[in-house]
């Protein structure tokens, strides 16, 4: 019976042992619960590096830098939705060591969101992990490392140029549709040619009168037809058009001398794009709908630099525009 009562005993105590294991091992902390926003962002702050990049809301659009240039409205919401929608996965480290985590003052990127003057929330982004599936971060006023979901920094920009954005030349279907005037100019060998074409109605157009409504012609000065769909080519190519960078301290007088112009007209408004010789694969350019000077890539810009027998070739049919 003796042995029985000690075997019962080893056992007891076995057990015991096993849980205290067990309830060791487990995690016996509890992750910060990230507050619901519930006023709405309006100005966002980026430090990298000691430098600050400030976006914020003028007017109901989003403008970056102390020039309030015009942001990239994508960029903004994404970085605002990624700090708002934080969700910590785990604890990673109590002490320190940010340089393993790249938390560091110049390896970090420190993100704020305000409500006016309120800060609503600070977080600093560090590394992501080898899987890139998670990203190491700080939270304001707290020395722990946690682990984020997702990768996170892949979604941050630090400086004024990565936000800017990019669209220079930007046309509604609607004022497209309201032009009466294309003049392109185009500078060559100190020889400077124009060709000027105008959007005319025949009623007694073939097109016209199967499709028993007017139809608008493009056709050049002295009445010869503009040809291959170009007109509405061209169009579309200046309808949304997106530079590659700005030019720092670009001179604008340059443009005096622009090699090619398009210039559109019609309904009360005017459009026009300059450009000057490429360099290094680049063609340097300037729009109506831009304050800066920009560069265009080669492939973009020799969408729109065509020689003037791309529309003027009697092989080409006229362009219609219904």
């Amino acid at each position: 019976m003796k042995k029985e009562y000690l075997l019962l005993v080893v056992v007891i105590i076995g057990l015991g042992a096993l849980l205290f294991y067990q309830k060791k091992g487990r995690t016996n902390y509890q992750l910060p619960v990230q507050p619901v926003l519930e006023k709405a962002v309006d100005r966002l702050v980026i430090e990298k590096s000691g430098k600050l990049v400030e976006s914020r809301l003028v007017e109901g659009k989003w403008v970056v830098g102390p020039e309030q240039y015009r942001a990239n409205v994508t960029r903004i919401e994404k970085m605002i939705g990624v700090v708002k929608g934080l969700k910590l996965t785990a604890l990673i480290s109590e002490k320190g060591n940010y340089q393993l985590y790249e938390l560091t003052p110049e390896k970090k990127i420190k993100v704020k969101l305000y409500h006016t003057d309120q800060l609503m929330r600070e977080l600093q982004i560090g590394k992501s992990s080898t899987s890139l599936k998670q990203t190491y971060v700080m939270l304001k006023d707290d020395p722990k490392v946690y682990q984020a979901l997702g990768n996170l920094k892949s979604n941050f920009f630090s400086t004024v140029a990565e936000l800017r954005d990019k669209k220079v030349f930007e046309v509604s279907e609607k004022t497209l549709a309201g032009f009466d005037e294309i003049v392109l100019q185009r500078q060559k060998d100190g020889e400077i040619r124009v060709l000027r074409m105008t959007k005319v109605k025949s009623e007694t157009d073939a097109e016209a009168v199967k499709t028993d409504r007017p139809v608008a012609l493009w056709r050049q000065e002295n009445g010869a037809p503009v040809g291959a769909d170009a007109v509405s080519e061209l169009l579309k190519n200046l309808s949304d058009l997106r530079c590659e960078s700005f030019i720092e301290n670009g001179q604008l007088e340059e443009f005096e001398k622009a090699v090619y112009r398009v210039m559109l007209k019609g309904a009360g408004e005017e459009f026009s794009l300059a450009l000057l010789a490429p360099e290094n694969d680049k063609y340097p350019a300037l729009s109506s709908q831009s304050p800066d000077s920009f560069w265009l890539s080669s492939g973009r810009a020799e969408q729109i630099v065509k020689d003037f027998a791309h529309y003027t070739s009697p092989r080409m049919k006229a362009v219609q525009v219904h």
